[in-house]
């Protein structure tokens, strides 16, 4: 009988910081290497916020967003449910584009965590009706979290910005 035993070493990457205030925000997107991104502005009736187009090296898709801003709002849910409100009912249109554009779509959350003592952190809870829409799409989701030093504290740091 042989005995071996094994080092577990685990690693704890750090938050990434990113300015001195807030900045949340979430959005549903649209990506691919290459698609003609107006097909579905004028699909759904709506103006992304924002469009990326794939070039070489980077960046490295195409995508076509809705954002909505939060700001230094600790309450996320009031906007995701914006969010919801926005794009249920048009859930055949984006799964009609999603399978003649060979499209994916996501759900970004954007949080900044203040490392502040005082400060909330930020919040949300994903209810029925967001769980079903996200399913009804097969959208993913996806959440980037940054720490922000409303204190100032971290001036010296080399990374604090985004």
């Amino acid at each position: 009988m042989q005995t071996v035993i094994c080092n577990l070493k685990m690693t704890y990457e750090k938050l990434t910081y990113s300015r001195k205030d807030c900045n949340n925000y979430l959005y549903f997107s649209f990506h691919s290497d290459f698609f003609d991104t107006e097909v579905v502005t004028k699909e759904l009736g709506l103006k992304p916020t924002s469009l990326i187009i794939k070039k070489d090296p980077v960046p490295k898709t195409s995508s076509w967003k809705y954002k909505i801003e939060a700001g230094n709002e600790i309450d996320l849910e009031t906007p995701l449910k914006k969010l919801v409100e926005i794009f249920e009912p048009k859930i055949e249109t984006i799964n009609r584009l999603k399978k003649d554009l060979n499209l994916a779509s996501r759900l970004q959350f954007v949080i900044d965590i203040d490392i502040s003592p005082e400060a909330s952190t930020p919040y949300f809870g994903l209810d029925k009706r967001t769980i079903d829409f996200l399913s009804n799409t097969a959208t993913e989701v996806d959440f980037d979290l940054y720490k922000a030093d409303s204190l100032g504290l971290l001036k010296n740091e080399q990374n604090c910005t985004q």
